[in-house]
Parts: structure tokens; sequence; C-alpha cells
């Protein structure tokens, strides 16, 4: 089953959060296994395989990067599980730079990690805002390559926030 279908949304990378989280309610409230727990084993499997796929459309959807790379393999390029890297050497000596800067931050450089997460912050909506126009003109080899780029952006952000952690808490 189509994720957006299912949702009833528009195959679009832009989307209503709030909808989908309604009715990812309103799904679970109508297919969770424990409502079924008084039926037969076939229909309590079944309630379980669709409140499965409810939840992974949930999770898939309301993920800017899973979010495009599903719109991809709707269309048929699926990137999922690829082992190519980027080609792009430019954005790759930024990512060494980037990991570097990471590296040697200390306690002493609260101020600067605040400042250069807001900058990956802005480079990650840039992204964002990106893949959706490369979705629009369905350019799917250009949109691959700026979601290669968007999953390393978005792990660079769980890095600084585990060091954030590591540092001042």
């Amino acid at each position: 089953m189509n994720y957006f279908e299912l949702f009833s949304l528009p195959t679009d990378y832009s989307i209503d959060k709030t909808r989908l989280s309604q009715t990812y309610r309103d799904l679970q409230k109508q297919y969770h296994p424990d409502k079924f727990a008084m039926q037969d084993d076939k229909t309590r499997l079944q309630a379980m395989q669709k409140s499965t796929e409810i939840n992974d459309a949930f999770e898939t959807l309301k993920d800017s990067c899973l979010r495009a790379q599903y719109i991809l393999k709707l269309s048929g390029l699926d990137i999922e599980l690829e082992q190519r890297t980027l080609q792009d050497t430019d954005f790759l000596m930024q990512q060494m730079e980037w990991r570097e800067k990471v590296a040697d931050f200390t306690e002493d450089d609260e101020d600067e990690i605040e400042a250069f997460s807001k900058d990956i912050s802005k480079l990650v909506s840039d992204l964002e805002a990106d893949i959706e126009t490369a979705l629009k003109n369905k350019t799917l080899e250009i949109t691959a390559n700026l979601i290669r780029k968007l999953k390393f952006m978005l792990k660079l952000q769980v890095e600084l926030e585990l060091l954030e952690e590591k540092l001042f808490d």
C-alpha cells in the first residue's frame, strides 16, 4: 500500500504534519491489535500487520529524509539500502572540515557549538527546500544526491546533540 494513500495525503514532499498525526491516531484507534484480542488468530494477525504498516508509514512520512526517499522509491529510484557514496568532491571536503570542527570542540566552546548548530540547521532547511524543488521537477538523480547530503547533515546534527550532552550535562 502507498503510504500517502493510507493517510489520505497527496504524494508530495510538503505535507500537513497535523493532518498526518491526526490520521495516524485515527488509524491506530481503528486497527490497534488490542481491539482484536478476542478475535481469531487470523484476524489478530491481520490487525497486527495493519498496525505495523501504519506505524511504518507514519515514521516514514513524518521524517523529511525518509519521506523524500519514499517518494523517490515510488518514482522508481530506490536508494534506501544503497552503498553508493556521494561524488560531490566539494561536499566531501566540507564534510571533513565539519567533522574536524566537531572533534575539536571543548567545554569552552559552548557559544561556537551553538552557532555551528544553527548553521547546520539552516543548511538542513535549505537542503529540504532543494529536495522539494527537485522532486517537483522530477529530477530524480539530483533529488537522490540531495538526500545523500541531507542524510549526512542529519547525522551531523545528532553528533552535535550528543556532543552537547557529553560536554554540558
